[in-house]
């Protein structure tokens, strides 16, 4: 099976998904939604979210920063799929589709949507829209660095939108979150309810959503700014107005209904994925026996062990592939989990992060969270209970604790490439990273990979890009 032209032409993915993700319902727009003024605000809402999940489950980004951020691998030449690609030549395909999703079909989209709800005094689905707006962003910078913010979807104003500083869209982002948090009246009917495909129009849970997206960004943001400490612990030491249980979770779910099962399962239609576990991975979750390795990964029939492969080398017949779990049609699409949130919480208190520092706050927090992370994952409640006893690490005792916190948080996140990224990015200086990553087989010689460049679309199209144009190896204004 050969699916290299397949998985990187994101576009043909995302227009047969968009046919039929989530509800028919989202899509029903008679007028191209990029266009169209007078389209209801939840209908644009719906294709913006709808083709932004797609988008973030294509070859395009999940595929193309699993290998990068070697969450999985690529397993070089003995793949009949992605051959010797995964040497952090990014297809210009996959960074126009991204940047696409961001400024096009999402953003536009919402823009679009919060002015008009504006004008119907309907603040909740302002407020609703821009929390998303705000998650969008966050991935557009984080992914890319410098960004159109300020000037961003302001087509007759600014046809050639400046890019702001990554600080400037960070700090933008949080304001943007604030000022929904305070738009939102939950005693209003006025709000996207049966459109709304994540809360269902609950407005207390896109509270706590707005809440933690904002901590998340704070977080990005505090080594580089150690001011931002002060917020971070204004939200730490009120956690229940932050995703608080995995029913709070920002998520898409799927079903086994033709073409409404999740991206991912489309992405292989069942086949042999032909991408395998990263050694990196089961280097950190084999000696500890996780029993999240059974969903992360498949081991080929024979063996009794789970076996990765490094970065563009050479898998053979032993070694473990992508798991049919992450892969099946019902896999919810997770964007933000109650197990995320309590790594944060626990790194900010085992680091002393706007609350003291206090390592036993940070144990119990750190306990849940992998709990959290084990029961999103179904695993048995027998082998939850064997893992706490027998392998968690006790942070009060660890020679450092937020290393060890770091770890379960990138182990966490690899079926989230793009977050993985982040995380690893800013869990330490350079060369200090969580966990440590090492250049792909056959790379050029130099820096690992820190960002996706801009497309040569973008760079043709828009004459206020950065000079010098980023470069794969740059480092963002957050990556120390």
């Amino acid at each position: 099976m050969k699916l290299k032209n397949k998985i990187f032409a994101g576009s043909l993915l995302l227009l047969v998904a968009i046919g039929g993700v989530s509800c028919k319902k989202y899509l029903d727009v008679n007028e191209n939604p990029l266009s169209s003024l007078k389209v209801e605000p939840k209908l644009l809402f719906g294709y913006a979210v709808t083709a932004w999940d797609v988008s973030k489950n294509s070859g395009d980004n999940y595929i193309a920063l699993g290998f990068i951020g070697q969450t999985f691998s690529s397993g070089a030449d003995f793949s009949g799929n992605w051959g010797s690609s995964n040497l952090y030549t990014v297809n210009s395909t996959a960074l126009g589709n991204n940047w696409k999703t961001y400024y096009s079909n999402t953003g536009f989209n919402l823009v679009t949507a919060i002015k008009l709800a504006e004008a119907k005094n309907d603040f909740n689905t302002v407020a609703q829209c821009k929390i998303v707006l705000a998650q969008v962003m966050y991935e557009a910078t984080t992914l890319y660095g410098d960004v159109p913010f300020s000037q961003a979807f302001q087509i007759e104003a600014f046809p050639y939108p400046k890019y702001d500083s990554q600080k400037d869209v960070l700090e933008g982002i949080i304001t943007m979150l604030d000022q929904a948090v305070a738009q939102i009246d939950v005693n209003s009917t006025l709000k996207i309810s049966d459109y709304d495909i994540f809360y269902n129009g609950n407005l207390d849970k896109w509270k706590k959503l707005a809440n933690s997206i904002k901590l998340k960004t704070l977080m990005v943001m505090v080594d580089k700014d150690p001011s931002k400490a002060a917020a971070v612990g204004a939200l730490v030491s009120n956690p229940t107005s932050l995703i608080s249980s995995a029913a709070d979770n920002f998520r898409v779910l799927y079903t086994e209904t033709t073409n409404n099962e999740n991206p991912k399962y489309r992405l292989f239609l069942g086949e042999d994925p032909l991408t395998y576990a990263s050694k990196v991975v089961t280097d950190i979750m084999v000696p500890k026996k996780d029993p999240r390795l059974s969903r992360y990964f498949d081991k080929p029939a024979g063996e009794t062990e789970f076996i990765g492969v490094g970065a563009n080398v050479d898998a053979d017949k032993h070694t473990s592939t992508l798991g049919n779990y992450l892969l099946r049609k019902t896999a919810p699409s997770l964007i933000f989990s109650y197990q995320e949130m309590l790594f944060l919480q626990a790194e900010a208190y085992a680091r002393g992060l706007g609350v003291t520092k206090n390592l036993t706050t940070a144990q119990e927090l750190y306990k849940k969270a992998i709990i959290a992370a084990m029961n999103f994952y179904e695993v048995p409640p027998a082998d939850i209970t064997t893992y706490i006893d027998n392998n968690l690490v006790d942070l009060t005792k660890a020679a450092d604790p937020v290393k060890e916190i770091h770890l379960e948080q990138w182990i966490d996140l690899v079926d989230r490439p793009a977050d993985a990224f982040v995380q690893w990015r800013r869990s330490g200086s350079d060369g200090n990273e969580v966990p440590k990553l090492t250049l792909p087989k056959d790379a050029t010689p130099g820096p690992l990979f820190r960002r996706f460049v801009l497309s040569p679309e973008e760079i043709a199209g828009n004459p206020n890009i950065p000079t010098p144009t980023p470069v794969h190896t740059d480092k963002m204004w957050f990556d120390l």
